[in-house]
């Protein structure tokens, strides 16, 4: 396979067959990889000079969020991003939280974890390896984050003759490089120390270590020779060295080892609750091993939620990457394919994850319901919960009781009206095909003081159904409704409807995760650059 390198005008070669392995890597290379980290470690310029991944991605997401804060709206990225300075350790550090699963019907937001002072990791043994390029021989005793730092870049002729467009890319594509080492050097101090803790181990089933630390190891083998293939390439070509055929070739790599840790996140949160919770012995182990120094006073969970993060952040790269590269060139193509790759993987474990968790609570719910109606199955594989709540129905006023509180089950092709008893048990009298159901917004108030009123129109009958809140009137139509309708959303105060940038999906917000961007040259900025994503990756 022929690639052309844009920015070099030269060409260089992936045999065919080193592609077809890049798409088969299995068991067997895997654990071979862990045979060689040590060497690999011991002759990376860039993994024993990083600070840890956590402290990285937290300065990563404070350029951004000063990016778009600024008030005279010039993007803080025109000049390179140089990270902040590293705080002092704090005297104490709060569990952050593991990333929320995402339901099918919300959008979540991200939390930031508070950076630390970057300490020095034990070396591993010395072993023999690949002599060190003198380009990138330089005393790490600083801290170097900019591409054009190195010696080698700095003291360079061919840097005059870059543009400051091509100085900007070369340094995205740095920041892959040297956040990924930012990552395996995190993932390091999870396996060794803590994996690899006998303490820790003599105290877990075999059970719930696959379910703590599910395939972490793996994800480190892929990490360390995913970072040696970049490094590789740096030094190959320090000036003008491209990564996306890179990360296009691993990505199938990725597949194997990150589905299966991302889907099984919600065992691993139950785990660890339940082991902090109610293993003493656990517990103690745990946060005598968070209070090493290797481990800069960082919690275990914010070692666990590494490859969560790192998936995201590196498609976000890949993201700028194109955005800086020339539309319609060769190295335009392989940058949009690389990110192709990357979001086809994030949706294939977001939807690992989506069913898993569908799954569980649909054999949750199937031993709670007893049904007043037609029986109908509630298990099935393609079966995913939608949105469920108590709402209000409002009955025939002849009646005695003129209202009840009546519980849906909106699934993606069934609903489920029940009766909520007690001991968290469901009476269901009804259930509806979707394609069955209407949803009807009631704009006048009905019934004297009646307010936040819609009417459910299912195959036998029509409900008139009240909510507490204005907003949730409008969620439940919209989660009913298909088509969507046009509904005037901005009566929601409190939620907010509208599309996650990360992975397209739709659904409900609320506005206190927001922050809203009021600076009209950051916004058209902000619109520029999906715009320039959007056209570079119709075009291939």
């Amino acid at each position: 396979m022929l690639l052309y390198n844009g920015s070099t005008n030269g060409y260089f070669y992936i045999s065919e067959d080193e592609d077809d392995r890049s798409k088969s890597w299995g068991e067997v290379e895997l654990r071979n990889v862990l045979d060689t980290i040590d060497r690999r470690k011991r002759n990376s310029r860039f993994f024993n000079a990083a600070q840890l991944y956590q402290q990285y991605s937290e300065a990563a997401q404070d350029i951004e969020i000063l990016r778009q804060a600024r008030s005279d709206g010039v993007s803080v990225c025109e000049d390179p991003p140089v990270s902040p300075a590293p705080s002092a350790p704090p005297a104490c550090r709060p569990l952050p939280p593991l990333p929320p699963f995402p339901h099918p019907h919300s959008l979540s937001h991200t939390c930031s974890i508070t950076s630390v002072q970057s300490l020095p990791l034990p070396e591993p043994p010395k072993s023999e390896g690949r002599p060190a390029s003198p380009r990138l021989s330089i005393s790490f005793t600083q801290s170097v984050t900019l591409w054009r730092e190195l010696p080698g870049v700095r003291n360079s002729v061919e840097l005059e003759e870059l543009t400051e467009d091509q100085r900007r890319l070369q340094e995205v594509r740095f920041e892959v490089v040297t956040s990924e080492a930012s990552y395996c050097r995190s993932l390091d101090i999870v396996v060794e120390h803590f994996v690899k803790s006998k303490q820790l181990g003599a105290l877990l089933t075999t059970q719930d270590r696959n379910w703590l630390f599910s395939r972490l190891a793996d994800v480190r083998a892929i990490s360390h020779s995913f970072l040696s293939k970049l490094e590789e390439r740096v030094e190959t070509d320090i000036i003008t060295f491209t990564v996306c055929d890179i990360i296009a070739r691993h990505c199938q790599r990725f597949k194997m080892v990150y589905v299966p840790y991302l889907t099984n996140q919600s065992y691993q949160d139950a785990t660890f609750q339940r082991l902090m919770n109610e293993n003493a012995g656990f517990r103690r182990i745990v946060e005598k091993l968070e209070r090493s120094p290797v481990c800069q006073r960082l919690p275990l969970r914010s070692f666990l939620v590494l490859p969560f993060q790192r998936i995201t952040r590196i498609k976000l790269l890949v993201q700028n990457i194109v955005k800086r590269t020339t539309p319609g060139t060769p190295e335009a193509t392989q940058a949009i394919k690389s990110l192709r790759h990357l979001e086809k993987l994030i949706q294939e474990s977001n939807d690992s994850i989506t069913q898993m968790k569908s799954i569980e609570s649909l054999v949750s719910l199937s031993a709670k319901v007893d049904f007043e109606c037609r029986t109908l199955p509630l298990i099935s594989q393609s079966r995913r919960l939608v949105r469920e709540g108590l709402v209000t129905e409002l009955m025939d006023f002849s009646l005695k009781d003129t209202e009840r509180n009546v519980y849906l089950h909106l699934f993606n092709d069934y609903l489920l009206l029940s009766l909520h008893k007690e001991g968290g048990r469901f009476t269901v009298i009804d259930h509806c095909p979707v394609s069955d159901l209407r949803a009807e917004n009631c704009r006048v108030k009905l019934h004297s003081l009646q307010k936040n009123l819609f009417r459910l129109h299912m195959t036998h009958r029509a409900l008139l159904l009240r909510n507490e809140t204005q907003s949730d009137k409008l969620r439940w139509i919209s989660a009913v409704s298909r088509p969507r309708p046009e509904i005037d959303f901005t009566a929601a105060q409190d939620w907010v409807e509208g599309t996650r940038l990360s992975d397209r999906h739709y659904g409900w917000v609320p506005e206190s995760h927001l922050e809203t961007i009021t600076n009209a040259r950051v916004r058209q900025r902000n619109l520029e650059d999906a715009l320039k994503l959007t056209t570079a990756t119709a075009a291939v």
